[in-house]
């Protein structure tokens, strides 16, 4: 907050200042000025940033100005004025230049005011720079290429967000508190504490139901020490979060993505407002209330799935983001127009299917503009099910599950080399037979084993095919894709991508394969198999180890080890940097699954060493990928500052959440209660 004391009076008290002003109305003064004021022994401030009056009382009380992010300005009168403050409050300021015009012996204008050289230099040098700093706000806005480069340059350093006053610091805090939960996720007034408690209720398993055996381990009780250090991390994370959010909700509101490094928005998946939908029940569960209801009223008011009925809608994106955001934060609040808006993207979305059983990859809200297709991508038909089977059970309308249902009804019936294990590029025919290609369980395949698995949980064990579909890619997994260090070590293993043709391994592994270690975490409970649960820890660990191993502590997006036989089945391990550098794809886009994986083992097994590992990723994040703004993936997670200036809303969908659940309380979104989507959205058993 300013302090008073920065104030300083203008004139002495002896000037003969200000002039007697007739206006009885007081426009621009304090209405106890009088006409008779010139005599006053009052001292007078002015300060153009914060917008005072310059015949305004010092005594009066000092506003101070805070902006979006919570930061406070000095405004006292010897700081420089901003850019911002000139554009914002050019009436104070040239109301306060008024006292540039003093009696000077050295007159070059003449009249009542008289002016030097000097400061008439002084005047034209701020004149020029308001006038170029109002064309560059001007062109900041534009979409020609001069207007990109000062984005560029000044978005960092430009506030976009609104402004609020408050009058001293009590206030200030007071605001704030309303945005902080109380010790249980409950806030203040001005929300509807009714619909906060009933929020905090489905979070922990409120109308659950389920007839499968419970995997969640029975945690013991925490010590106070332990108790205390988690509460510590998760404050720590959920601030975190908040950062971030404030930053996409300042730059970039109702866009998809802001640019964390530059201010400026992306409209990568739709330009629907990717960021807002994707964080909806990430918002509910770190009790962030009032700005999840701030999210709503967006939704209610500006997402519109029609905008442009030829446009091309990815399929897979869509569903998992904007139609599994709207179903999780449904299911989490009851709030009626979430449910409404995601049976009218479900409806826009069933137009991918009307050339077959299998959906196109790109499907637009007109369907006479959606074309067909002869090739398809095995996640992007797979990762569906999850969301169109609870829109079914919401709406009691069965058409939706149907559909997604007869995808794996149709990849059951077709032959691979590999069984249970698929290529990426799939087609639809009656019996498709796959012979001579590469498995893996990373990018293009990833989500459909993992929905395999979740949707027989989701149907409550009533759906065997996606079941025994899942154990015959698991059983592939364990004779086919592991390889393991040639140093011994049973700690880690990786999965690589495996040759249907002669079974060897390309001892490679990305990021997206290591969310596989939650899934057979999660298949050695519910099937009794322990072997699954050895492998996930093993896979799992290898994934913290190229975090570790890493200069900023943070994960590559792929890690590649050199061979140490012929068959790919043992790899050298580097004994200074663990994974081959020079041929891993080094860059990092803050991606979830290692601690997805993390995540899981810690809530199954109750091991406080996983808690602590996602506390060290954590904190690596912190300091190598945190800006001002937000947080930027890397282009090379070993050099430190290599900001690609990206931020894709998984990042609050996923990301941050599973940070936030892994030192939340074992209740917050239970495994036993909810089955999460592959973009991390709870959806409801029931």
């Amino acid at each position: 907050m300013t302090d008073p004391s920065y104030s300083r009076p203008l004139l002495s008290d002896k000037d003969d200042y200000p002039p007697s002003r007739t206006n009885s109305s007081g426009a621009g003064s304090p209405s106890s000025i009088s006409s008779s004021s010139t005599s006053s022994s009052k001292r007078w401030i002015s300060d153009p940033e914060m917008g005072l009056d310059p015949h305004a009382y010092a005594e009066n009380p000092r506003l101070s100005k805070i902006t979006t992010g919570g930061s406070a300005r000095s405004s006292s009168i010897g700081s420089p004025i901003t850019a911002a403050a000139v554009l914002t409050k050019p009436l104070s300021l040239f109301s306060s230049l008024r006292r540039v015009f003093r009696r000077n012996p050295t007159t070059v204008i003449g009249g009542r005011y008289t002016v030097s050289l000097r400061q008439l230099l002084g005047l034209l040098a701020v004149f020029s720079t308001l006038s170029f700093l109002s064309f560059l706000n001007g062109l900041r806005d534009s979409s020609s290429p001069a207007g990109i480069w000062v984005r560029d340059i000044i978005g960092p350093f430009t506030h976009r967000g609104p402004i609020t006053y408050v009058y001293n610091a009590a206030a200030l805090a007071e605001e704030r508190a309303n945005y902080l939960p109380l010790r249980y996720g409950l806030v203040h007034s001005p929300v509807d504490e009714a619909a906060v408690h009933d929020r905090y209720e489905r979070v922990r398993g409120k109308g659950t139901q389920t007839s499968l055996k419970k995997i969640q381990t029975a945690f013991r009780r925490e010590t106070r020490v332990e108790r205390e250090e988690r509460e510590r991390r998760l404050q720590t994370v959920r601030d975190g979060f908040e950062h971030a959010w404030q930053g996409y909700r300042s730059y970039a509101w109702g866009h998809d993505e802001v640019k964390p490094v530059s201010g400026w928005v992306r409209d990568s998946f739709n330009g629907w407002g990717a960021t807002i939908v994707d964080a909806l029940d990430t918002l509910i569960i770190m009790g962030f209330n009032q700005e999840f209801d701030e999210a709503v009223e967006w939704v209610r008011t500006s997402l519109k799935f029609d905008k442009d009925p030829k446009r091309q809608l990815p399929f897979f994106e869509t569903g998992i983001r904007y139609l599994g955001g709207l179903l999780s934060a449904y299911d989490l609040s009851g709030e009626k127009v979430l449910l409404d808006k995601a049976e009218e993207l479900a409806d826009c979305l069933m137009n991918a299917f009307q050339y077959g059983v299998f959906p196109t990859g790109l499907v637009t809200s007109d369907p006479k503009y959606t074309a067909s297709a002869r090739w398809f991508v095995l996640a992007e038909v797979g990762t569906i099910q999850l969301e169109f089977s609870r829109l079914s059970q919401l709406t009691g309308n069965p058409l939706y599950e149907q559909k997604a249902l007869d995808v794996f009804k149709a990849l059951a019936k077709s032959s691979t080399e590999l069984p249970g294990l698929y290529p990426v590029d799939i087609t639809e025919n009656p019996v498709s037979t796959y012979t001579n290609y590469h498995a893996t369980v990373g990018g293009g395949v990833d989500s459909a084993y993992e929905y395999l698995l979740k949707e027989w949980i989701l149907l409550d064990g009533k759906h065997d095919l996606s079941r025994d579909m899942f154990l015959s890619t698991v059983d592939s997994i364990h004779k086919y894709m592991v390889s393991r260090p040639d140093t011994g070590s049973q700690e880690y293993a990786m999965l690589g991508v495996v040759s249907s043709k002669d079974k060897t391994i390309n001892t490679q592994m990305g990021h997206l394969a290591c969310f596989f270690g939650g899934s057979l975490a999660m298949s050695s409970g519910y099937f009794d198999r322990p072997e699954d649960l050895t492998l996930a820890k093993q896979i799992t660990e290898a994934c913290v180890l190229s975090y570790r191993s890493s200069v900023t502590g943070i994960g590559p997006e792929m890690i590649k080890f050199e061979k140490a036989n012929a068959d790919g089945t043992k790899f050298k391990v580097d004994p200074k940097t663990f994974y081959h550098r020079r041929s891993s794809s080094t860059e990092y886009l803050l991606r979830p699954e290692t601690i997805e994986s993390v995540w899981i083992l810690y809530r199954m097994t109750g091991d406080k060493k996983y808690q602590d590992q996602a506390w060290e990723m954590f904190q690596s994040m912190e300091r190598s990928c945190r800006t001002k703004i937000a947080y930027s993936g890397l282009r090379n997670v070993n050099r430190q500052g290599s900001y690609d200036d990206k931020m894709e809303s998984f990042f609050f969908a996923e990301t941050m959440k599973y940070y936030y659940l892994i030192f939340s309380t074992p209740d917050v979104i239970s495994l036993d209660d909810f089955v999460l989507n592959t973009e991390a959205h709870p959806i409801r058993r029931m």
